[in-house]
């Protein structure tokens, strides 16, 4: 009798321990796309935090637990996005304004160019007085004509030089408004795939 009570005893051991092991491998463990029921609730797993959330990245309504990091990164990809749109629009209006810039110096370079090719003809011919005159009064008067006419050639050189510089700096901004889009919408494809490997479901 007392060994069918004791076989009966670890018989009830046993069973117990199996009904108490079994929820505990049953529940289900907590990762990156596991259902969730309360919204903004937060739990920690293996020093990892997670939160009770809508995917940013799906168009799932459903409630699912997302890592920190999951959601960081989705936030990041949303503000790039969000930045590339505002850039790309604000790039796409400047064109025409750097267009008509360009327009007016390259007009402006033309009439600069024009007086330094009227002035350089004077100087020569200043110069060439200068050379024939014989007395003293036309040789001083000939020398301030000459060196008149060469601070107005170099006047007008810097000029020159300066608004070619400045066609330059536009004609470059105007390529990178052009090509900038391009890089942003590379760049924010890198965020959304950087954040999508983050919220990998089960991570």
């Amino acid at each position: 009798m007392m060994r069918k009570f004791a076989s009966l005893t670890v018989s009830l051991v046993l069973l117990t321990g199996v009904l108490v092991s079994a929820p505990a491998n049953a529940a289900t463990k907590i990762s990156n796309g596991v259902a969730c029921k309360k919204v903004n609730a937060l739990t920690t797993v293996s020093g990892s935090k997670y939160k009770c959330a809508k995917n940013p990245l799906s168009t799932s309504k459903k409630l699912t637990w997302l890592s920190l990091d999951c959601l960081n990164s989705a936030a990041a990809y949303t503000k790039a996005q969000k930045t590339a749109v505002t850039l790309t629009e604000s790039l796409s209006a400047q064109i025409p304004a750097i267009e008509l810039g360009i327009a007016n110096e390259t007009a402006h370079k033309a009439e600069i160019q024009a007086k330094i090719d009227t002035t350089t003809a004077r100087l020569a011919g200043a110069q060439a007085k200068l050379a024939a005159a014989v007395t003293p009064g036309d040789k001083t008067a000939l020398g301030s004509a000459v060196r008149a006419w060469q601070s107005a050639v170099r006047t007008y050189t810097s000029q020159f030089n300066k608004i070619t510089l400045d066609i330059r700096k536009l004609e470059a901004a105007k390529t990178a408004a052009i090509n900038q889009p391009a890089q942003l919408k590379a760049d924010v494809a890198n965020t959304k795939a950087n954040a999508a490997l983050i919220c990998t479901k089960g991570f």
